[in-house]
């Protein structure tokens, strides 16, 4: 039997290769790699559309994709009202439910029709194609990293002719309305320089003393931020800490730090209302905002802009509202986004979320630097770096939810150096 699926998997490879790869290899060249196990797809469509008895009794069995060149898992797992069909893409060795390619087909326990289908398209249980049975034709939705990008677009095609199709044929059919390119992107250069960076904060990161208000000056040496006085012992609070990392930027290019008092510059003209104005020096609510667009445009070092022109304001995947940012929620969508229209590029987030008593205020409570881009797979990669230690985008979702983020841009430069610490030999 085992000799006999095998013929027939290389035989739907073939027909997969003539009508369905092809699309890939002329439309989607040069883009990130799909792995899709059509071959065994159809070679085990009599299992996956078989009786609702006959299929939940099936063993779990591992076959080899031609098209795909992974190994494939089949399984039949039942839950509640319903069954699911598995057919999981290996990666790493291992099989991950989430991974690029896996197929989760859903059917009702009460009389074995198909509910849905789902189809994940990077590695990462939050991107994603699902489609329904749509009378003679298939509803699709598609979700960028927990981002709604569609919702409802139908096909010209059945769901069972769409499930048993190369992946191919779904981007041709669907390609009037879904920008694929953005979905599996082109693979980038320019990553590289964020990538260095990142390893070089890890290398350094826990030899990074902690201190509450604290900064390094333009001379390497600890400082309060709010009064400018020498620290002995010193560290770096969390826009401390953001500065320093900025600092690696500006140190490669002057030899020094940045200076700290222009970045505790206010900017009342630019933001707040007569509401929060009236807190501005009890409460600083604008503290993070005004500390990342200074670091920014120190940066920057253009004669022309402006302290907010390093702002991220126009990523079409999140609504922005003016000097609080995105949702927390559409952070990772946000910074994919920008991994691909800013190659080289990291960024400083001030956190905006509801604080204090008497009143509660909106105020930018926290500084974090976020250093995003595409791996060789098409996936977003986004470090996370905040008050001395590194952390992640699920970290942020979990401490303030439906809080907001505003982001500013900096440029990675070529060579990127943080300055020594002030116990360090010179």
């Amino acid at each position: 039997m085992q000799k006999i699926i095998h013929i027939f998997i290389l035989l739907a490879a073939a027909v997969s290769l003539l009508f369905g790869q092809g699309f890939f290899s002329s439309s989607l060249q040069g883009r990130a790699p799909f792995p899709d196990a059509v071959d065994v797809r159809t070679s085990l469509r009599s299992s996956i559309t078989g009786s609702s008895w006959a299929v939940q009794r099936l063993p779990a069995e591992y076959y080899t994709s031609e098209t795909a060149s992974v190994k494939v898992k089949f399984q039949v797992l039942r839950q509640n009202d319903a069954f699911y069909i598995l057919l999981i893409n290996s990666f790493g060795g291992t099989y991950p439910l989430y991974g690029a390619g896996t197929y989760i087909i859903k059917r009702s326990l009460e009389d074995g029709s198909f509910v849905q289908a789902k189809i994940f398209l990077k590695n990462d249980p939050d991107t994603f194609i699902r489609f329904f049975p749509f009378g003679d034709r298939a509803k699709l939705e598609l979700y960028l990293y927990g981002t709604p990008l569609h919702r409802d677009l139908i096909l010209p095609v059945s769901f069972e002719e769409l499930l048993f199709s190369p992946f191919s044929r779904l981007v041709s059919l669907s390609s009037g309305r879904i920008d694929w390119p953005l979905v599996l992107p082109e693979l980038l250069e320019g990553n590289s320089g964020v990538a260095g960076m990142i390893d070089v904060l890890r290398e350094k990161i826990d030899l990074l003393p902690d201190m509450e208000d604290g900064a390094m000056d333009d001379s390497g040496r600890f400082v309060y931020i709010e009064s400018g006085e020498r620290e002995s012992g010193g560290g770096f609070n969390c826009s401390g800490f953001a500065k320093y990392v900025a600092d690696g930027i500006y140190y490669a290019r002057h030899g020094r730090p940045m200076p700290v008092e222009p970045l505790k510059l206010k900017h009342p003209d630019l933001r707040g209302d007569p509401w929060s104005n009236r807190f501005e020096d009890e409460r600083d609510p604008f503290f993070g905002l005004d500390w990342t667009r200074n670091i920014a445009f120190t940066l920057a070092e253009k004669p022309d802009i402006g302290y907010e022109d390093m702002d991220v304001r126009d990523v079409p995947l999140a609504g922005y509202i003016e000097d609080v940012g995105y949702p927390m929620e559409r952070l990772k969508a946000v910074l994919y986004y920008l991994a691909l229209e800013y190659p080289g590029s990291f960024y400083l987030g001030s956190v905006n979320a509801q604080f204090g008593k008497d009143p509660v205020l909106r105020q930018h409570i926290h500084v974090v630097v976020l250093m995003p881009y595409i791996n060789t797979m098409g996936d977003l990669v986004a470090a996370v770096f905040e008050r001395n230690r590194e952390t992640s985008v699920e970290s942020l979702l979990r401490r303030y939810p439906g809080e907001s983020i505003h982001l500013t841009r900096i440029e990675g430069g070529s060579s990127y150096i943080l300055p020594p610490l002030p116990d360090e030999d010179h």
